[in-house]
């Protein structure tokens, strides 16, 4: 079943990273669980790390979306 429209707004923003850094973030594209690219390398990683954040507690979950109203029939 295919996932509704993320209901999150995004944001850009642009990294620069040094060389050493882009040789692992490779390295984890290359291991095929990053995706297959920097950008989706760095978005998983990134996402895989809040999460191990929050499990231990180190950070608080995010606020909850607003929920929409269910339409009335």
């Amino acid at each position: 079943m295919a996932r509704g429209a993320n209901p999150i707004e995004t944001e850009e923003f642009r990294l620069a990273l040094n060389v050493q850094t882009v040789w692992y973030l490779d390295q984890m594209i290359g291991t095929g669980l990053f995706g297959s690219n920097r950008a989706e390398a760095i978005r998983i990683a990134l996402l895989d790390q809040i999460k191990m954040l929050v499990a231990r507690e180190t950070i608080g979950m995010a606020p909850q979306l607003p929920q929409s109203v269910p339409a009335i029939s």
